[in-house]
């Protein structure tokens, strides 16, 4: 018997290497056929096969032998099999998660954009400025930059003022969107021309009193004049390391 080069996981699944996979496709279907049938005899509950680019060729075997996509990035797919009826595979990811930065000047003015994509469709949508975090970006992190990337206005952080949660964002997947508390540490805006058609810092009555800005964006602004928010805190983690996970209490 010749099979293929695996580990089990903590949770019944096999996990097998994608770096030591055969090239050849034959060869690759016999050990596959060969190595599930041991697993499942064994008790394995699922099998996780990455491939990638190069062997991408081997692809139609994997089908062929019942294996269906997971998740994929730019340089692999990975595909899952149960060998269990009721094997539980979780989803992969399924949210984006989204910033934006509420900054407040002291002369009481709020510093608001409008996107140039919305120009036509919503031209009166003053809103915060932010966008997308990037990989491994913490949300107090990508809030600063996109604020800073959008209007060239330096901020720092201070706090979580709260969240949207929608179901209907990019790719068919849901978004929750986290505004900030940003204190700025400039006035001046240069303005990111490629994304943004206006910025600007506007009264906050003036933006209070418009009725054609949104519900969610005044609700946020009126607790940030009323409350703090949701400071972040350093707690000791599981891994020992502080950087890798963010942490808001209120």
């Amino acid at each position: 018997m010749s099979y293929l080069i695996a580990k089990l996981n903590q949770y019944g699944g096999i996990e097998i290497s994608g770096r030591d996979l055969p090239s050849d496709a034959t060869m690759f279907a016999n050990q596959l056929n060969q190595s599930q049938a041991y697993w499942q005899q064994n008790g394995c509950k699922v099998i996780w096969l990455t491939i990638f680019n190069n062997d991408a060729h081997l692809l139609p075997q994997a089908y062929k032998a019942g294996f269906t996509n997971h998740h994929c990035a730019n340089d692999h797919i990975t595909l899952t099999k149960r060998l269990e009826v009721d094997a539980l595979i979780p989803n992969y990811a399924s949210h984006t998660i989204g910033v934006g930065g509420l900054v407040i000047n002291d002369k009481n003015q709020l510093l608001t954009i409008r996107e140039r994509d919305h120009i036509i469709s919503h031209p009166h949508n003053w809103k915060f400025p932010g966008g997308m975090l990037d990989p491994k970006e913490h949300i107090a992190q990508g809030a600063v930059r996109e604020v800073f990337e959008e209007t060239g206005i330096s901020t720092t952080f201070e706090s979580v003022l709260g969240f949207r949660h929608y179901h209907k964002g990019q790719f068919n997947t849901s978004n929750i969107y986290v505004v900030c508390r940003l204190t700025p540490l400039s006035h001046d805006i240069v303005m990111q021309t490629s994304e943004i058609a206006d910025a600007r810092w506007m009264d906050i009555n003036e933006y209070l009193n418009d009725e054609k800005i949104g519900a969610y964006n005044k609700a946020i602004l009126n607790s940030a004049l009323t409350g703090k928010g949701f400071n972040s805190v350093q707690l000791a983690t599981l891994s020992g390391n502080p950087d890798e996970v963010e942490i808001f209490i209120g």
